[in-house]
């Protein structure tokens, strides 16, 4: 990338913004934490100005920003004490069916929902994710066929409850 300047810097904001959102929010499992993160993320590329090869370098720094900022939120002693607070009905807004797959998403462990937000969120292929997140191709495939497995179970339970 070039030089960053406000214009740049807003339009790399306006490109990547709602991958980092939802990036955090499969971690934070909170929108307010994932939109705090978010700002962070931004104020980070902003103070640093990174530079980057090509677009690809560009979102797999972000990925990868997110992922640690995200989990060392969650080590964190504040966010490890702090009580969670979400309101059951979301402002009268009702709820999208990728509202309710991102929520079965989240009920996964961390690796299976990156993985799965990488695949199928983003479209990177198996080798993509593999250098992404510096794992073997064969790991990101066990894991993928792994994710799925579990996501169909908790989807399978949540349609029986909701007859």
């Amino acid at each position: 990338m070039r030089e960053w300047t406000k214009e740049t810097f807003h339009s790399a904001y306006e490109t990547y913004s709602t991958m980092v959102y939802r990036l955090c929010m499969l971690y934070l499992k909170n929108e307010s934490d994932a939109k705090d993160a978010l700002q962070d993320i931004f104020l980070k590329i902003w103070e640093k100005k990174p530079v980057f090869q090509n677009e690809m370098h560009c979102r797999a720094w972000l990925i990868q920003t997110t992922k640690h900022h995200c989990l060392d939120l969650l080590k964190s002693s504040w966010f490890k004490k702090r009580v969670a607070y979400e309101p059951d009905d979301r402002g009268g807004k009702e709820k999208t069916q990728e509202d309710r797959l991102l929520e079965k998403i989240q009920m996964l462990p961390a690796k299976d929902r990156e993985v799965l937000y990488l695949y199928y969120y983003e479209e990177y292929s198996i080798k993509e994710i593999s250098q992404i997140i510096r794992r073997k191709e064969s790991t990101i495939q066990s894991r993928l066929a792994a994710a799925r497995r579990r996501l169909k179970g908790i989807l399978d339970r949540g349609e029986g409850a909701e007859r």
